[in-house]
């Protein structure tokens, strides 16, 4: 977690949390040809159905799907950033009571402690 920490602040960034991600059912999947892309599908079973007046057995298709990204992906980006989060804090209280620092002021700003939490109370009020 430090070396995470100090290569955040060296860069100057916050972790991924995956703003604006929402999970999608996506093909497991897709093939391309000359008229475009398609979904891949399987045989789930057959039936017999009445075509033109003759009894034909056909195939029942079906296109295998998955979540992407997955929600414990999101949840645990998400749980990454909480712990950079109290970790920064523990930093900040530490160079805070030591008194180490001599020309340099540590503020008590912080990040956002959750900032998905603002986008959502966002989405759901418009």
């Amino acid at each position: 977690m430090a070396i995470q920490v100090a290569e955040l602040a060296r860069a100057g960034i916050t972790p991924d949390w995956m703003p604006g991600v929402t999970p999608r059912c996506v093909p497991l999947e897709i093939k391309i040809n000359q008229h475009g892309e398609r979904a891949t599908t399987i045989v789930v079973g057959t039936e017999r159905v009445k075509t033109r007046g003759k009894w034909r057995t056909v195939e029942v298709l079906a296109c295998p799907v998955t979540w992407r990204p997955h929600q414990e992906q999101i949840a645990s980006a998400r749980r990454g950033y909480e712990d950079w989060w109290r970790a920064l804090g523990w930093v900040r209280d530490g160079l805070l009571a030591g008194g180490m620092l001599r020309e340099v002021e540590v503020d008590n700003a912080m990040p956002k402690v959750c900032p998905w939490l603002s986008t959502q109370l966002r989405a759901i009020s418009r």
